[in-house]
């Protein structure tokens, strides 16, 4: 259960599972970042967090309760969840996110006395003496196809450019650009001051022209979208609500 007090124990992560959802359904992914003084453990849905998920609990040692609230309360942006995990205790920890259809995404974890150093990775695999092919698993035995492996270092990357997505301002209240930075990703949108009850308005692309005009994928549209307005009221608009409409973002009071 929380402790205000903190702890900087590290947190050593299970691999996700899903229970009792559909064939096919992608996994939870999670990863622990870890700072003195300061942690946090970050989670990706599969899908769109508005989609039909329900609810977010968290169970600590001895099943204590430390978290149970609806997903839609804890998402940052369509698809992300923060945990500040340092005021947790030591031990073991479960998670579990909700479907209304039934199923739901687990994760299992344990945090580690303070001082105490996680497991050591599996060392990576060395050619075979008889000059055979080098073997692959994961981290439940799996094989793995080198396909597979490319895709996950892939998505790993993505992962990591995420995390540090931000936005830049060029020009001026009047008028001006914000640019969406995320990895090697740059998109452009153009803003300008506005008028009736509007303070100014960011204009975005409707679905229909996103991936002509943006060359990302459309399901990536609501993500970008909603960053770009929750970071731009954090930056440059605390005082002012956003609405987001099909072809703008307007900040109003």
């Amino acid at each position: 259960m929380p402790d205000s007090s903190g702890h900087d124990g590290q947190i050593v992560l299970s691999a996700p599972v899903n229970q009792a959802a559909p064939a096919g359904t992608p996994q939870l992914t999670a990863k622990f970042v870890h700072y003195p003084g300061s942690q946090q453990l970050i989670l990706w849905l599969p899908q769109d967090g508005y989609s039909g998920y329900r609810t977010f609990r968290i169970r600590g040692p001895g099943e204590s309760r430390v978290e149970d609230t609806g997903v839609t309360q804890r998402l940052n942006g369509r698809v992300q969840i923060l945990v500040d995990t340092h005021p947790w205790l030591p031990g073991d920890y479960h998670v579990e996110i909700t479907h209304s259809e039934g199923w739901s995404h687990e994760l299992a974890l344990t945090k580690l006395e303070e001082g105490i150093r996680p497991p050591a990775p599996e060392p990576p695999p060395v050619p075979n003496s008889d000059g055979q092919p080098i073997v692959y698993r994961d981290g439940t035995g799996k094989v793995l196809p080198s396909h597979d492996l490319e895709l996950r270092a892939k998505a790993l990357e993505r992962l990591t450019a995420r995390f540090s997505r931000r936005l830049e301002f060029e020009g001026n209240f009047r008028a001006g650009t914000i640019i969406y930075i995320e990895g090697d990703i740059r998109l452009s949108f153009s803003h300008e001051m506005c008028g009736g009850g509007v303070h100014f308005s960011i204009d975005v692309p409707i679905a229909a022209k996103w991936e002509s005009e943006t060359g990302r994928p459309l399901e990536e549209r609501d993500d970008i979208v909603e960053f770009l307005a929750a970071e731009t009221q954090r930056k440059q608009a605390r005082s002012w609500n956003y609405v987001i409409r099909d072809n703008r973002i307007d900040f109003i009071d």
